[in-house]
């Protein structure tokens, strides 16, 4: 859960009637939730402590429950400050409790609305805490207790939080289209449950939309968030459009503007004692001072929040601090600074696609380096390890297109790093005159493909399992011959896979393109690109090339 939807999420209400003895330990609760989302969060945790307190040793369904929202509200706080231990404490005594009542009493206090909360809340710290994949599993077993159960209260605002934070968590892995796919269920559910609630998919789908190059789509989609958000409603909500505002205007060109509003929001979530908003807020700033042309005071800022992130920052935070600090010291003309501090942002990185931008960026700080070089040794030094950067960077990147489903985002996302390193790498080997290696990049420029048998012939068995299997297709360019009575399903894969296509995005089993080969430019000799492929699989992961090695003459 994010820190802008939290409190619609906490306020959740029991299918019985407070008793009576409970009902000041329900209005503490509820009340204290206000607090925080107001910003007040002192008076806020005050309030939800006292209501743990009352209820600390009761074994009622009433006090048990009462409990269970309570912790609930305080981890959220805890959120708020990146005091992640101790939010997670929270939520994991708030699930056990609630698990508990659940196999009791059934859920006949909506105990089971408050279990996919809690499940919510703990995938959004999980997240922050470097538990990605069982982040991704909490979220799984979030969506799957409201599919086993159809009478969960505000079942469709739970599965917003999910569809939402889901997305996020997509994002930050570099699953960009699942993460596209989440954001747009949650849009549809927004629709259904709260309109305003949109504004927060319309961000991931503005992030998504600016790390594949579309800065069109993504100015819009913050434009359509910021027009969703009461710029009089909490402090949070406050906040957060602040930041929009000040994203919207760094990306029309107007950094001197987008500098001014992301100070202000950063003023206003350490007002609110909001930490991690206050982060991504500063980090704005430092940006903006980047993009006006004062990389000194953006390396300053950076240098200042990463000491006070130290190492228990959420991970994204601080690796996201660390690329800027290496732009900054790249533009001071701090090389040496720049690279350590890119290396520290690669050593944060958790999917290939994060780790191929980094490169790219350490690539083309090398090659910027060497500019400056006086020494032909060591200028030609600097131009080498930037091309072995380079190379494996397009390598991975040509190979993880296959991740993506054919279209404009695959195609925009690969111009994104695949054609930079590609120009890159080519200027790089001009300048070396290494007439070896330009040979070799412009043999992979025209390297082709072969269809992976093995998952058209799966994907037609789980489609129907009395499809009598397919012929095993090898070439990219399948026999033009059709077979005498053509089923269905080949019909809407080979015209697909002939014109580069891998399919539907629904296909349990996607077709894709397998490794091109290995390319022997000489009988007897290496083949091309040989060090860089090995480099490329071991670096990000990925299967840049098949075994098979063809002639290149």
């Amino acid at each position: 859960m994010t820190d802008d939807d939290a409190d619609a999420a906490r306020h959740v209400r029991g299918r019985v009637p407070t008793s009576e003895p409970w009902i000041p330990v329900r209005d503490l609760n509820n009340d204290g939730a206000k607090l925080l989302g107001r910003g007040d969060t002192d008076a806020g945790a005050r309030m939800l402590r006292e209501a743990i307190a009352r209820t600390e040793g009761s074994d009622e369904v009433e006090a048990r429950d009462l409990r269970a929202r309570a912790l609930i509200n305080l981890s959220g706080m805890h959120d708020y400050r990146a005091e992640l231990d101790e939010a997670l404490r929270l939520i994991d005594e708030a699930l056990s409790i609630g698990t508990a009542l659940v196999e009791e009493v059934g859920d006949e206090r909506g105990t089971r609305t408050v279990i996919v909360n809690g499940m919510v809340s703990r995938t959004q710290i999980l997240a922050q805490s470097d538990h990605l994949e069982e982040a991704l599993v909490q979220a799984d077993e979030a969506l799957a207790m409201l599919d086993a159960h159809d009478d969960i209260g505000q079942a469709d605002l739970m599965r917003f939080q999910v569809h939402n934070v889901r997305s996020s968590l997509l994002l930050f892995t570099g699953r960009l289209q699942d993460a596209e796919a989440d954001a747009r269920a949650a849009l549809d559910l927004a629709a259904r449950v709260d309109p305003a609630l949109a504004a927060h998919p319309y961000l991931t789908l503005g992030a998504i939309a600016q790390q594949t190059g579309d800065m069109v789509a993504s100015n819009e989609f913050i434009e359509l968030a910021h027009g969703m958000q009461d710029p009089e409603g909490d402090l949070v909500t406050r906040q957060i459009t602040l930041e929009n505002r000040a994203r919207s205007a760094m990306q029309q060109g107007r950094h001197e503007e987008a500098g001014d509003l992301f100070r202000e929001a950063a003023i206003l979530a350490r007002e609110g004692d909001l930490v991690t908003r206050e982060t991504a807020s500063r980090m704005g700033a430092a940006a903006a001072y980047l993009q006006i042309g004062n990389p000194a005071l953006a390396a300053k800022t950076l240098r200042t929040l990463i000491d006070e992130l130290g190492t228990d920052g959420a991970v994204h935070d601080r690796r996201e601090a660390y690329g800027f600090l290496g732009d900054a010291e790249s533009k001071r003309g701090k090389f040496a600074l720049a690279d350590e501090a890119y290396l520290a942002a690669r050593e944060l990185t958790r999917s290939a696609y994060e780790r191929c931008r980094v490169d790219l960026r350490r690539a083309e700080m090398q090659a910027e380096w060497a500019s400056f070089t006086p020494l032909s040794k060591k200028r030609m030094e600097r131009l080498r390890r930037g091309l072995d950067l380079a190379i494996p960077v397009l390598l991975a990147t040509e190979a993880l297109r296959a991740d993506f489903t054919p279209g404009p985002v695959r195609e925009r996302w690969s111009l994104q790093v695949s054609a930079p390193a590609r120009e890159l790498a080519f200027r790089l080997a001009v300048t070396l005159g290494d007439a070896e290696v330009l040979f070799a990049l412009i043999e992979n420029a025209s390297a082709s493909a072969t269809l992976q048998a093995e998952s058209i012939e799966a994907r037609l068995s789980d489609s129907d399992p009395e499809d009598a299997p397919l012929a095993p297709v090898t070439e990219l360019f399948p026999d033009p011959t059709p077979p005498a009575e053509p089923d269905s399903q080949i019909d809407l894969v080979l015209p697909a896979a002939a014109s580069g296509f891998i399919g539907e995005i629904a296909a349990p089993v996607p077709l894709r393109f397998a490794p091109p080969p290995r390319v022997m430019p000489i009988p007897g000799s290496e083949p091309a690109l040989e060090p860089w492929i090995r480099i490329a699989e071991a670096e990000y992961d990925v299967a840049v090339r098949s075994e098979t090695v063809v002639a290149g003459w």
